[in-house]
């Protein structure tokens, strides 16, 4: 039987530990971005319904759309990461309001 020699036994630890390594990165990087979404879904909802108990604060009445927050009390939208729905129910009930990635989206 050939036996290895030091430098290739060596090698080939130091190749498996590498690999070992870049996984255990690769994981935290992809668990690092999913928290990250989430905490980013979680920022924009909450700035949005802050928007529109703000504006029944002020005008007794919920907004009768999104684009109404936009344009009279400044809320910031990103459409390019996230779907928004905005669907009023009346003036004096809370909008029903969701937030969603656009590929979890179901028609």
């Amino acid at each position: 039987m050939r036996r290895l020699s030091f430098k290739t036994l060596s090698t080939v630890v130091a190749v498996l530990i590498s690999l070992m390594v870049l996984l255990m990165v690769g994981s935290s990087l992809v668990q690092l971005q999913r928290k990250s979404h989430e905490t980013g879904l979680q920022v924009a909802r909450q700035a949005l319904e802050r928007t529109v108990m703000q504006c029944y604060a002020l005008e007794g009445a919920y907004p009768p759309n999104l684009d109404y927050l936009v344009e009279h009390y400044g809320l910031v939208v990103n459409e390019d990461r996230y779907v928004y729905l905005f669907e009023p129910v009346a003036a004096n009930i809370f909008p029903i309001i969701k937030i969603q990635d656009p590929g979890s989206v179901t028609e």
